[in-house]
């Protein structure tokens, strides 16, 4: 077993005998972010123990996993990039306690919280990057694009986000779920017909996704 496996898996003893034969390319820090991460209690006593200090990174891992009790760890060792945290959850777990205790700590990054949320579909941070000032739609629209998820991307068409900023890339994927979802409308109406039939129509049904664009 490796130390990584060790370490996801929460063996806390195997985690300690490889450290000691030190034949892993893995240094203290990188055990405790992924102890950070997967929530190993143990294993990220054990690295502080052993002299890891990699604070910020420990932070940001226990806020992307979700677990509130590495995240306070990691703060009373002396992890202060607040700002760093709101995005671990934003783009990772979603827990709102933790987002509002990184917020309580000072974290004001509202819309690339909301990028980061948007492109993971977090409802509760959503919302809650918006109520704390996020409004750069467009940030938000970028990140719904690029998660594929077609009515958050509505939603926020609807707030005011800008389709010609998007990036190429971003476009494309927006025209290609508008293309998805006429057809798949259109199929309600020709179930019973065959797959030719919508194979026909797909250049037609991109040409009228661009009125919308």
């Amino acid at each position: 077993m490796s130390l990584q496996e060790a370490c996801k898996n929460g063996d806390l003893e195997q985690v300690d005998i490889l450290i000691e034969k030190g034949d892993d390319d893995w240094g203290l820090g990188d055990v405790l972010d992924v102890a950070c991460y997967y929530g190993h209690l143990d294993i990220a006593n054990l690295m502080i123990e052993k002299g890891a200090t990699d604070w910020e990174d420990g932070l940001y891992n226990a806020c992307m996993g979700g677990h509130i009790e590495l995240a306070n760890l990691m703060i009373e060792k002396g992890a202060c990039d607040w700002n760093s945290g709101l995005i671990g959850v934003c783009c990772g777990s979603g827990h709102l306690d933790i987002a509002n205790l990184m917020i309580e700590k000072g974290a004001d990054i509202w819309d690339l919280g909301l990028y980061y949320a948007c492109l993971d579909r977090h409802l509760e941070l959503i919302n809650l990057m918006i109520d704390k000032g996020a409004r750069n739609w467009n940030w938000g629209l970028r990140g719904a694009c690029r998660g594929r998820h077609f009515d958050l991307a509505n939603l926020i068409i609807e707030k005011g986000a800008d389709v010609t900023l998007l990036y190429k890339y971003e476009l494309n994927i927006l025209r290609r779920m508008r293309l998805d979802k006429l057809i798949e409308n259109h199929l309600v109406r020709v179930e019973n017909r065959k797959n030719l039939f919508i194979v026909d129509f797909q250049s037609d049904l991109m040409n009228r996704t661009e009125k919308y664009l």
